[in-house]
């Protein structure tokens, strides 16, 4: 967990802020919100909202109300309670890229992905200290069952890692499944509740939307006591209207709408301020990363975020690269420098994407960890000014036209310079090799393995 104490860069005048908070009301109350998912429908009607079929007017009294119920900062526990970590506040901790259908392998090539595939990732994840939240999911096994893969892929998070960690649920089923591993991990769902251990990721339909799978696994994920970071992705000129105030506006909206179901599901859920805006190309409809609207839309939602006192989730290193090449790493700095300054308190993608997400490279993971270990360096010293940092004393010494390799004051700080400067990056293999098993309890191990077992039987014949 880093610390990150750089001015957030608030790029919205007071007028401008105030404005896209009043569309963002205007969308919640007059547009409304579907959400497909009758359990989600109770919960508001019993709360008095106008409801229309599946259309929900959220009134902004109301949002307001649910939304002072989210804590500002809460931590999140690993196995290893070294690893906890602390989610608002100045506080930032980041994880590895998640979702992609491909993996591209550096010896192999783009190809679907397997259940070793994820394992090591997992392990690789849990290797790299510049990852503080390991995941489920960051590529999906292609050699497994679509109806009970997301069981292996969960059990591979909690088995090889002692990190907090992101599960994989896409649905109520996966996401019930979700905490009830965590619960066997962790001592029980009473346990987990007291003191969350992972952050459920939901991701509303763009634009305004919250269909079965997304509105049943907020839900699960809020009734087991866990964090929901709430993360629109939206595609400005596709998914969110091209004017960006608009698409930020709509992102608030989508957020606060999943806040507030969150709230009534569980008062005092513990949600996170997701947010994501690409353009997208019109010529071809590709989505484009790493540009100028790109980057303002992170400021300006980092702003929001704070507005509404949640913590806020940011992008990450994207890149529309199909390989880790220069073009990757060029696109995916210019995507993290505005996620640093927006004032993230969890970094989603990280490292490892590419292809617009279409697969996950643990080459330029390693690329990325490179990068990482440099903004590391970059939040954690400062810039003192004292007598022996203004350095006068070697000036005397060297004079004009000579040089500092020798002097008296490189020599007396030679030492914390290099060390300062970090260590050559290393390359994926060599981080891999650092991976140490953390272990598990044996009864833990069982227990877990006997409950994926179990729900495979029923998923598979469910299916079947």
């Amino acid at each position: 967990m880093w610390t990150n104490r750089l001015p957030r860069l608030d790029i919205l005048t007071e007028e401008q802020a105030q404005a896209i908070d009043g569309t963002t009301m205007t969308l919640l109350e007059e547009v409304g919100f579907r959400f497909m998912y009758e359990p989600a429908l109770e919960l508001f009607r019993a709360a008095g909202l106008d409801v229309e079929a599946d259309l929900v007017h959220l009134d902004r009294g109301f949002v307001m109300e649910e939304l002072a119920l989210a804590p500002a900062s809460f931590e999140v526990r690993g196995r290893n309670p070294e690893r906890n970590v602390i989610i608002g506040g100045e506080h930032l901790s980041l994880a590895p890229t998640g979702g992609a259908p491909f993996v591209l392998d550096p010896e192999t090539g783009r190809r679907p992905p397997t259940a070793e595939d994820h394992r090591r990732f997992v392990r690789f994840t849990h290797a790299v200290p510049q990852f503080h939240v390991n995941e489920s999911g960051i590529v999906e096994p292609d050699d497994l069952p679509v109806a009970s893969r997301h069981l292996d892929m969960e059990y591979d998070t909690l088995r090889w890692s002692d990190k907090p960690y992101a599960p994989v649920g896409a649905s109520a089923e996966s996401s019930r499944d979700s905490v009830e591993l965590a619960a066997i991990a962790f001592g029980g769902l009473e346990e987990i509740r007291r003191a969350p251990v992972m952050l459920g990721i939901v991701n509303p339909v763009s634009p305004l939307l919250y269909d079965e799978r997304m509105a049943g696994s907020l839900m699960e994920y809020a009734k087991g006591g866990q964090p929901v970071i709430v993360m629109p992705f939206v595609f400005a000129g596709g998914t969110a209207p091209l004017g960006l105030a608009g698409a930020v506006a709509q992102m608030a909206a989508e957020v606060l709408a999943g806040v507030a179901l969150a709230q009534l599901t569980r008062p005092g859920t513990p949600c996170v301020y997701g947010s994501s805006v690409s353009e997208m190309n019109l010529h071809d409809g590709q989505p484009r990363y790493a540009t100028a609207g790109h980057g303002l839309a992170m400021l300006a939602s980092g702003q929001m975020a704070r507005r509404y006192a949640l913590p806020f989730r940011a992008g990450g290193g994207f890149t529309s690269s199909p390989a880790p090449d220069v073009r990757a790493m060029q696109e995916s700095l210019m995507a993290l420098w505005p996620t640093l300054l927006s004032g993230p308190n969890f970094i989603l993608h990280a490292a490892g994407w590419v292809e617009g997400s279409l697969a996950s490279s643990i080459e330029k993971m390693a690329q990325d960890v490179a990068a990482l270990e440099v903004f590391e360096r970059f939040l954690a010293v400062d810039l003192p000014v004292d007598e022996e940092t203004l350095s006068l004393e070697a000036f005397r010494e060297v004079g004009p036209g000579g040089t500092f390799l020798g002097a008296q004051h490189t020599l007396r700080h030679f030492r914390e310079a290099v060390a300062a400067q970090g260590p050559e990056p290393l390359g994926w293999k060599d981080l891999l090799e650092r991976y140490e098993d953390p272990g598990i309890d044996p009864a833990v191990d069982e227990a877990l393995r006997d409950h994926v077992e179990r729900r495979k039987r029923e998923l598979e014949g469910a299916t079947g």
